[in-house]
C-alpha cells in the first residue's frame, strides 16, 4: 500500500513540475494575463542573447553566456562552480543509428561559451493544461532498487495527441520515500508548445514545497551543452514501416560530485546539481522507463492520444514503439547493469500495452515494446 501511496504521488508530481511551471501563472490565471504582465514574465524568463536563432519551425533560440543561465537564479546556486563535463563518462553511444538533429541546427549554431535556450514566447505562457492523477495512464517497465541513474535507447515517433494533452517517452528515476525524482525523453503536446512536433524534455522535482522545474524555465538544470537545446524539435522521427529513429538517453549520478548528469547522444547536456535534491544525493531506489499519456476524457470518452507509435506492441519492430538496451548504474562507476526482476505495469491495456521484457544476449541490458492508439472504445 505505502508503495502504491508513493507512485502516485510520484505520478502526480511528475505531471505537475512538467506542466505547471513553463509560466508562474496557474492553468486558471494563465489565461488571464494582461500583456503587462506577459511582457513582465517574458522579460524575467529570458536571459539576454549573445546570438539570436530563428529555427524554421517558429522556436526562437537564444545563445546565451554559460555563466548568466538561469540556473544561476536559484538560491542554492549563487556561487556555484560549473561542471563543465562528467568526472569518468567516456561520451560513447550505445547505438550505431546516426544521430538525430534538433531542427533549429539547420538555422545555425550558438558560439562558444554560450548554451542554447528556448526562447519562452506568449504562446508558451498561455498554454495550459490541468490534471489529477487519475487521468495518466502509462505502459512501462520498472526496478525498484538503489542506483545511480539509468539508459536506454529511445525509440522516436510523432503521434496524434488530443488538444489539452500530451503523450511522452522516457526514462525515470526517483526515490520512492519522497519527491526527488529526475524524468528526461521526448514529448509531444500542442499546449504545451504550440504545434505537434516531438521535442526532447527533462525536468526535475523535490519537496512538495519546491516542485522543480521543466527544461530551464526556472532555476535548477545546469546546462554546459552548446549544441542541444532543451524543448526543441527532433527530426527525423520514425516512419510505420519504415525508417526507425532513436536516441541515446543516459541520467546518471557523477561520482566525484554527486550532480545527476543528463547525457543526449553522447553530447553531455548538463545536469541537475545535488544540492536540489533533499534525498539523491547518494543514490536513486526506483527507475523507470516507458511511455504515458494524458487523458483528459473529451467528450466524455476515453483520449484518442496515442501512446509510442499509436499500435500496440505485439506489432514488433517497424511499427510498435520500442526502448532498448535498457540498464541501470548501481554504482558510481556508471557500469550498466541488467535490471532482472524487472516489472511490466499497465493502467489500461486495451488502450496501450507494454511487452514482455527481451533480455540481450552478450551485452547488458533488455528491450521492450509498448504504446497503443487509445480511442473511444478501448477502455
Amino acid at each position: 500500500m505505502a508503495k502504491e501511496i508513493c507512485e502516485k504521488l510520484t505520478l502526480v508530481i511528475v505531471a505537475f513540475v512538467l506542466l505547471s511551471v513553463q509560466g508562474v501563472a496557474t492553468a486558471a490565471g494563465r489565461k488571464n494575463l494582461t500583456d503587462l504582465e506577459i511582457r513582465k514574465q517574458l522579460r524575467r524568463l529570458n536571459k539576454p542573447a549573445i546570438k539570436i536563432i530563428k529555427s524554421e519551425d517558429g522556436d526562437i533560440i537564444d545563445c546565451v553566456d554559460i555563466y548568466k543561465q538561469p540556473a544561476f537564479d536559484h538560491p542554492s546556486l549563487k556561487n556555484h562552480t560549473i561542471q563543465m563535463r562528467p568526472s569518468i563518462y567516456s561520451g560513447k553511444n550505445m547505438s550505431s543509428s546516426k544521430p538525430l538533429e534538433q531542427l533549429w541546427h539547420k538555422s545555425g549554431s550558438c558560439p562558444q561559451g554560450t548554451i542554447p535556450i528556448q526562447r519562452t514566447q506568449k504562446k508558451h505562457l498561455l498554454g495550459a493544461i490541468s490534471l489529477d492523477a487519475s487521468q495518466l495512464e502509462s505502459a512501462k517497465v520498472s526496478k525498484d532498487d538503489q542506483n545511480k541513474g539509468g539508459a536506454g535507447i529511445v525509440n522516436v515517433w510523432n503521434i496524434h495527441v488530443e488538444p489539452g494533452e500530451f503523450s511522452k517517452a522516457s526514462i525515470f528515476v526517483g526515490r520512492r520515500d519522497n519527491f526527488d525524482l529526475i524524468d528526461a525523453g521526448w514529448i509531444v503536446s500542442r499546449s504545451m508548445f504550440g504545434d505537434d512536433a516531438t521535442r526532447l524534455y527533462g525536468f526535475w522535482g523535490t519537496t512538495p514545497d519546491h516542485l522543480g522545474c521543466y527544461n530551464l524555465k526556472c532555476p535548477g538544470f545546469v546546462q554546459v551543452s552548446q549544441k542541444i537545446a532543451l524543448g526543441t524539435v527532433f527530426t527525423p522521427t520514425s516512419v510505420y514501416g519504415g525508417l526507425q529513429k532513436v536516441f541515446d538517453l543516459k541520467i546518471f549520478k557523477d561520482k566525484a560530485t554527486s550532480n545527476w548528469w543528463l547525457v543526449v547522444e553522447g553530447e553531455s547536456v548538463g545536469y541537475w546539481p545535488s544540492s536540489l535534491f533533499k534525498n539523491m544525493a547518494d543514490h536513486a531506489d526506483y527507475i523507470q522507463w516507458g511511455g504515458q499519456v494524458l487523458n483528459t476524457a473529451p467528450g466524455g470518452s476515453h483520449t484518442s492520444t496515442q501512446m509510442g507509435s499509436g499500435h500496440f506492441p505485439n506489432g514488433g519492430f517497424r511499427k510498435a514503439a520500442f526502448f532498448d538496451k535498457c540498464v541501470y548504474f548501481y554504482t558510481d562507476d556508471i557500469v550498466g547493469m541488467t535490471p532482472y526482476n524487472s516489472k511490466t505495469k499497465v493502467s489500461k491495456p486495451a488502450c496501450y500495452d507494454v511487452s514482455d521484457v527481451s533480455r540481450l544476449e552478450g551485452t547488458p541490458g533488455v528491450q521492450f515494446f509498448y504504446g497503443g492508439p487509445g480511442g473511444p472504445n478501448c477502455s
